[in-house]
């Protein structure tokens, strides 16, 4: 069975949630002959401890997965064009790194990069509707989907948040609004039409965090609608079909 390995080098919340987008691609496209794989910042803080530059520790380690897994495909985020900008400046930031890395000849069609843009946030964004029933999931049990679709100011907002291409919730400055800052206010109001006397403290402290990534995952759906609202997204499952 083909294995692949997600590289998910900024955050093991994030790896976690890539994979399971990942299995639900692999689902949605019938690899059902694929076995993917994670690893996450931990895996990278691992390499930069020993005694070599950082892009050779990268290349060393997907060498080191090549022995398992038959491709490895190294995940960041893509930020807005202000700091992409800043990380192609910087010899070393992961960006550059990746891009030495997959620019071996050694490793041609071995190792491949599929950036997130903006943020893993935008490929949880394509279905404002799972992220709901993540925070709704209590309330409503196994009917989530249909129960906050049925429910007209909780469909309403989730309508009013969808955006058709999650990849142009961008920010206009660096630090500014991004598919982050944007999914925090989605919840937010997710949370305040859930629970009408919640207070704004509680709200604050109940809306998205980065660790809540992997359980959205589980309720973000992946079909032909979804995919069609990220194409950075699209581009991960095309790479899953090729390797399978």
């Amino acid at each position: 069975m083909p294995s692949i390995r997600i590289w998910t080098l900024e955050s093991d919340n994030d790896a976690r949630a890539v994979k399971c987008l990942a299995e639900k691609l692999t689902k949605h496209f019938h690899l059902d002959n694929l076995s993917i794989r994670w690893a996450g910042k931990k895996a990278f803080r691992a390499i930069n401890k020993k005694n070599r530059s950082s892009t050779d520790g990268l290349k060393a380690a997907a060498i080191n997965y090549l022995k398992e897994d038959d491709c490895v495909i190294f995940v960041i985020d893509n930020d807005g064009p202000m700091s992409r900008e800043q990380r192609r400046l910087q010899p070393d930031s992961l960006l550059n790194q990746i891009q030495r890395v997959i620019s071996d000849n050694s490793l041609k069609g071995k190792v491949s990069f599929a950036p997130a843009i903006q943020e893993i946030e935008s490929w949880l964004l394509v279905d404002c509707l799972g992220i709901s029933c993540f925070f709704a999931s209590k309330k409503y049990g196994n009917k989530c989907r249909s129960r906050v679709s049925q429910n007209r100011a909780l469909n309403r907002l989730v309508r009013s948040y969808q955006k058709g291409d999650t990849e142009l919730i961008v920010e206009a400055e660096i630090g500014g609004r991004g598919p982050k800052e944007y999914l925090r206010e989605f919840t937010m109001e997710i949370l305040s039409e859930l629970n009408p006397k919640m207070s704004n403290k509680d709200i604050n402290r109940t809306r998205y965090r980065d660790e809540m990534s992997p359980g959205i995952a589980e309720f973000v759906e992946i079909d032909r609608d979804t995919l069609g609202r990220n194409k950075s997204l699209r581009r991960l499952g095309a790479l899953l079909k090729r390797v399978s």
